[in-house]
């Protein structure tokens, strides 16, 4: 037990020991990034999260980290560590079209979380109606010569209109009906009118 508690008051003396708290990074070709001392606060302020990815970078990929600036580090963060490399990668004209496109993408999810959190606010202060229309346009190739959309054949639902609603009403047209009649179509045998019958 001694022995136990001796060595993790061992193992704690290392790891508050000036020499091994300031971290350096090895990468595969032995290159050795050093950071300097506010570096090295800044790192130690990072979540743990952060220190790995940062650990496992490359040489060079770390180096580059430090001389973004504090927009493009906030997109740096947003980045995984492939689109990372790549950027570090690029020509510096290329970079900078990339940095110019990751600002753009982050100013537009900013305007959209400002959209939200106004719309959540708003809420609490009383209802908001807004007025959104959609429209859906249905391939060509199912449109009818004229312009208009073929009638439904039988079982067809999409892209097609309802004879009734189109004004086809003649024998083998039958009239939708205007209500619920209590249960689905596929349970009852025999034929419903059309409105409400009175009871």
């Amino acid at each position: 037990m001694n022995k136990l508690i001796f060595a993790g008051a061992a193992a704690l003396a290392l790891a508050a020991s000036p020499s091994v708290a300031q971290d350096v990074a090895v990468d595969a070709e032995g290159n050795v990034y050093v950071m300097t001392d506010t570096q090295q606060v800044m790192y130690d302020g990072w979540p743990e999260v952060r220190r790995v990815a940062y650990d496992a970078w490359p040489y060079g990929v770390q180096e580059y980290y430090w001389t973004l600036t504090p927009e493009q580090n906030a997109g740096w963060w947003v980045l995984n560590d492939s689109q990372r490399v790549r950027i570090y990668e690029m020509t510096p004209e290329q970079r900078a079209q990339a940095w110019t496109a990751v600002a753009a993408q982050m100013s537009n999810a900013s305007d959209t979380a400002v959209a939200a959190r106004t719309s959540a606010s708003a809420a609490t202060t009383g209802p908001r109606f807004v007025r959104s229309e959609v429209i859906q346009t249905t391939p060509a190739s199912d449109r009818a010569a004229d312009g208009e959309l073929p009638i439904c054949a039988d079982k067809a639902q999409d892209n097609c209109i309802n004879a009734w609603e189109a004004g086809k009403r003649g024998p083998g047209v039958s009239r939708p009906l205007e209500y619920w009649p209590g249960r689905p179509a596929s349970e009852i045998d025999e034929p419903l009118p059309a409105t409400r019958p009175e009871s």
